[in-house]
């Protein structure tokens, strides 16, 4: 086998050492588990006071959007409104009726006047006797 040569030093034999097993360090998992501990605690933290104020933001477009809906379903209401004025006018009925169902007032001889009538009394029945 050849040396190794390095400036530094040399090696004249190679070890081999894949059988060693380093110990677990029990105060360096300790700390690990506290910095982890710390992080999540933060992160909790963190998103515990955040949330509300996102869900305030959210809440705040959402309500813009709805009251921007709401505007543009009164003005369709409003528009609906006088769409229904202008078609139930009695004069806009009247030049139909004339014009283009060919109705016209009925003169005196045509007219029929009927009288206002009581109805009959209801005749109350006595109970059956069963």
């Amino acid at each position: 086998m050849k040396p190794v040569s390095n400036a530094r030093f040399l090696m004249s034999k190679q070890v081999r050492n894949e059988r060693l097993v380093r110990e677990l360090d029990s105060k360096r998992h300790r700390e690990l588990f506290m910095v982890a501990l710390t992080g999540l605690a933060l992160t909790a933290a963190v998103i515990a006071f955040a949330y509300p104020h996102f869900e305030m933001i959210r809440l705040g477009y959402r309500m813009e959007e709805l009251r921007e809906k709401r505007e543009e379903l009164v003005e369709v209401q409003r528009h609906l409104e006088l769409q229904r004025a202008t078609e139930l006018a009695p004069s806009r009925i009247e030049s139909i009726a004339t014009e283009q169902l060919g109705m016209v007032y009925p003169d005196s001889a045509h007219l029929l006047i009927v009288e206002s009538f009581e109805p009959a009394a209801i005749v109350k029945r006595a109970p059956d006797s069963r």
